[in-house]
């Protein structure tokens, strides 16, 4: 029978109180929710047996929050759904462990199963049969432990990411100075226990992955800092020193991403942090104690990183040709 026109819809009921964001049609149901409630369209279907609530993500979204808030809005729903035996892999255990990851690797969620048994397959899943890895929750998931993950990315990442993503495992985590206590103080992985991923079986992917390791880093501090670094060797750089402490006299100077000490020369990555107002006025006057101690600093962003690294390496070349070619005086004396 037709809704008389003009007569108002009637707002769904509300959900149980225990129910998340996303949620599995058992629960819900055992809590109280009705089917017919369920099938209101305030909830969408991400996978067959799960529901979430829409519209509960955040506005103003960029387009790469955006691609991450979709991927994570799947991956509660699956979550809620997954067998007790599986756990997330490859990309998606990435974005969950907060690895650095280039723009458009979630259309699917990769879920892996302990080899021989056999591997999920469904619309929005890729399944994988696995071995040798441990399971771990991280922020209320199962996902593969961090030498696994980094195994698994190796089909998905080229040369450049795959090395941001090794040098993320590897980064022994400190403050400038070392002025701030940390509460975590070890890499996610080291360089031993990488290698001897490679080494315990065959892998279609070592030799890939071995030479991402092979220039992988304990310094950098994000993807874009990686493809800095990278870009610049490979256009016939010296390797930098990374997270380089500028100390004169024993006073703190500055902190760099990226130094050649004997050139007192600097590279800095400046993302979308560096255009807040506040942090802005600190690089300036960072900058400043830098040339008053004898330091160029040449900043690079996105653009020239990530967008055309040929004019990036043109930039750092010319930059580190002009150091070369200097007289430098001995350092001043730091000031306080």
């Amino acid at each position: 029978m037709a809704r008389p026109q003009g007569a108002m819809m009637r707002l769904p009921a509300p959900l149980p109180e225990g129910l998340s964001t996303c949620f599995s049609l058992a629960d819900a149901i055992e809590q109280g929710a009705t089917v017919s409630r369920l099938r209101r369209d305030d909830l969408e279907i991400p996978f067959r047996g799960a529901r979430a609530r829409v519209g509960t993500d955040p506005e103003g979204l960029s387009r790469a929050e955006a691609e991450e808030a979709d991927a994570w809005r799947r991956i509660r729903a699956y979550a809620a759904i997954m067998p007790d035996h599986a756990f997330f892999v490859g990309p998606t255990a990435a974005l969950i462990a907060g690895l650095p990851l280039p723009a458009g690797l979630h259309r699917e969620l990769h879920v892996g199963v302990p080899s021989p048994r056999t591997a999920p397959h469904r619309p929005g899943i890729a399944g994988h049969r696995v071995r040798d890895a441990a399971v771990r929750v991280v922020k209320g998931v199962r996902i593969a432990d961090p030498v696994a993950t980094w195994v698994s990315l190796a089909p998905f990442l080229d040369e450049y990411d795959l090395v941001a993503a090794t040098d993320y495992l590897l980064r022994v985590p400190r403050s400038p100075g070392n002025i701030v206590p940390l509460s975590r103080t070890a890499p996610f992985a080291t360089r031993e226990l990488l290698t001897r991923a490679l080494t315990r079986r065959r892998r279609k992917d070592a030799p890939k992955l071995r030479h991402a390791l092979s220039r992988a880093r304990t310094g950098a501090s994000s993807r874009p800092e990686t493809h800095m670094r990278l870009i610049g060797i490979d256009a016939g750089l010296p390797e930098p020193e990374l997270d380089y402490d500028i100390v004169v006299d024993g006073g703190f100077v500055a902190c760099n991403d990226m130094a050649y000490p004997d050139l007192r020369l600097a590279f800095e990555y400046d993302g979308a942090v560096h255009r807040d107002k506040d942090r802005f006025v600190h690089d300036i006057d960072r900058s400043t104690r830098m040339h008053d101690v004898g330091w160029e600093d040449m900043h690079l962003a996105t653009p020239h990183v990530l967008g055309d690294p040929d004019e990036g390496a043109r930039r750092m070349v010319a930059a580190y040709t002009r150091r070369s070619t200097l007289t430098l005086t001995p350092a001043p004396r730091f000031y306080l």
